[in-house]
């Protein structure tokens, strides 16, 4: 089962979920809504041919 990343449209709410079918209906769990988007994994949006280094990435402060 593929693990997704979703944002509530009606209340921000960002999780991720785990998804049997493409067809399932995803619930954010803070408010309950069905009003909800795919969003695009960091790890997906990356350009192909490009490299990056822990040393640079802002999310990598402090820990290596």
């Amino acid at each position: 089962m593929p693990l997704f990343e979703y944002k509530c449209d009606q209340c921000g709410e960002k999780f991720e979920e785990l998804v049997t079918s493409s067809d399932e209906k995803v619930v954010c769990p803070a408010c309950q809504s069905d009003s909800t988007q795919k969003q695009l994994s960091t790890f997906a949006a990356k350009a192909a041919g490009t490299t990056s280094s822990c040393d640079s990435a802002p999310s990598c402060a402090g820990g290596g």
